[in-house]
């Protein structure tokens, strides 16, 4: 969106319209938030358990026990498919009860996950995602 708004900004400057300064401060808060977002959440695979972190602060915000975890699917998008990313989903009973959003190679993701589901309490690298 952010360069959406800022391809806007260009054309305005280009074609020599008012406002385009302020689509231009409209592209950047955009990224500006993006980058925030992004490092808002930070994703762990340990060998017990899945988490979320709060990537600011580091307290968990959310956790499952690999017991608990019964499938793991992967949620794409057409555009997040072609970019490379997407959710990786832990269902137990069919619900989901942790996702992983936006992460980067999500096949990888999910094998890591299936991994440590198959050989609980072996003392694996924390995998940490963001």
């Amino acid at each position: 969106m952010a360069g959406l708004v800022a391809g806007r900004a260009w054309l305005f400057w280009r074609f020599g319209f008012s406002g385009w300064m302020d689509w231009a401060i409209g592209a950047a808060v955009l990224l500006g938030i993006a980058a925030i977002i992004r490092c808002w959440a930070h994703y762990e695979i340990l060998s017990t358990r899945l988490v979320v972190r709060n990537g600011y602060t580091g307290h968990e915000i959310r956790g499952v026990e690999l017991t608990a975890v019964d499938q793991v699917e992967i949620r794409q998008g057409l555009i997040a498919s072609w970019l490379g990313i997407g959710t990786v989903v832990a269902l137990s009973s069919g619900q989901p009860t942790l996702r992983f959003r936006g992460v980067s190679d999500p096949e990888e993701v999910k094998r890591r996950i299936e991994i440590a589901i198959r050989r609980p309490h072996v003392n694996l690298n924390v995998a940490e995602y963001s």
